[in-house]
């Protein structure tokens, strides 16, 4: 596959602007934006979103590691496969893929934790660059799996909602089941003890060793709301995950600041939510306490499948699977009942 020569963009100080040759923490770097939005991908690492801003309140709704970022390109990382995503972990929002979870051996190989894709340099291609649209894909071919992933990102004049287009190729004559999702993280201001989870899933499975209903379940016998998001400094740090979704999307509101954080994406292929919580719980290594941070990932399983001989979401030979992602901003604070195909929140 060709590298592309980096889009050098004439300026443009309106409308939908594109720049594609950045380099930020010595990584190659690309900025999309409109009025009301703008976002930096880290196309050097894993194409991670690492900037959501909403500028008209000046929020960025993602999480900044207080670790800070690492200034270096990563291809793997030298170091072990259960530690790895946390040593280069600048926050953000990452992509899972052809993994997920913790290390697991694959047919004969190493999966490191969360797939690879993360920490691999992706490759540019420049779609559309018009005030009225820019479009940029980013694509990345796996090393441990005979795999292309392609994500094309597009945001159009005026819009709060950026679209990811995907699809994952399948370049080997037999076919590859793969765990699939996305780690947006979520960190302060933006998320605080204002904030509210709502997503249209009837239970909540806490730590993989308990089910309860949704939002509002039992924890530890007792009654507990779920969808609040605990305080700086509540010292919770677990993992939950939704299921029985009827329907693809979730919004996390700050009622105080006015303004929402939503997602949009096809239930049918990732039924699953997973919800990490780590409010300064972790007094060890890597976060000493200082880590306050939410992530609400889409995923196409519960961590483990094979464990427990489940399907995996199936990559055909010499095949593609395409899907969508839509993520957006929600001006307004109010609660969310459901987000229809347009992504407006009611």
């Amino acid at each position: 596959m060709p590298i592309p020569k980096p889009h050098v963009l004439a300026k443009r100080n309106h409308g939908c602007r594109l720049e594609t040759d950045l380099t930020l923490w010595g990584h190659r770097a690309v900025v999309l934006q409109n009025e009301l939005l703008r976002m930096t991908v880290l196309a050097g690492k894993g194409a991670d979103v690492v900037e959501f801003l909403y500028k008209p309140l000046d929020v960025d709704f993602l999480w900044a590691n207080p670790t800070g970022p690492r200034p270096v390109e990563t291809s793997y990382p030298p170091t072990s496969p259960e530690k790895c995503f946390g040593d280069y972990y600048f926050g953000g929002w990452q992509e899972l893929f052809p993994h997920g979870s913790l290390p697991e051996k694959v047919d004969g190989g190493m999966m490191y934790q969360h797939g690879e894709v993360w920490g691999l340099p992706w490759e540019v291609r420049v779609e559309e660059d018009t005030p009225e649209r820019v479009s940029v894909t980013f694509h990345v071919r796996t090393r441990k799996m005979p795999l292309v992933l392609e994500r094309r990102m597009t945001i159009e004049s005026g819009s709060p909602v950026v679209t990811l287009d995907e699809t994952a190729h399948n370049l080997s004559g037999q076919k590859i089941g793969v765990l699939w999702g996305h780690h947006p993280a979520f960190g302060a201001p933006f998320l605080s003890g204002d904030c509210t989870l709502y997503a249209p899933a009837k239970t909540v499975n806490v730590n993989l060793k308990a089910q309860t209903s949704w939002p509002k379940g039992k924890l530890d016998g007792k009654p507990y709301d779920f969808g609040a998001m605990p305080p700086e400094g509540s010292r919770i740090g677990r993992m939950l995950y939704l299921e029985n979704l009827n329907d693809g999307w979730y919004a996390l509101v700050n009622a105080k600041k006015k303004i929402g954080f939503g997602m949009r994406w096809d239930a049918k292929r990732f039924p699953v939510v997973w919800i990490w919580q780590e409010t300064n719980a972790g007094t060890g290594s890597p976060w000493y306490g200082e880590a306050y941070a939410m992530a609400v990932e889409p995923v196409s399983h519960l961590p483990f499948p094979r464990e427990r001989n489940e399907p995996l979401l199936e990559l055909p030979a010499r095949g593609t699977v395409g899907t969508r992602f839509q993520a957006f901003a929600i001006p307004g604070g109010k609660p969310v009942k459901s987000i229809d195909a347009q992504c407006r929140a009611k």
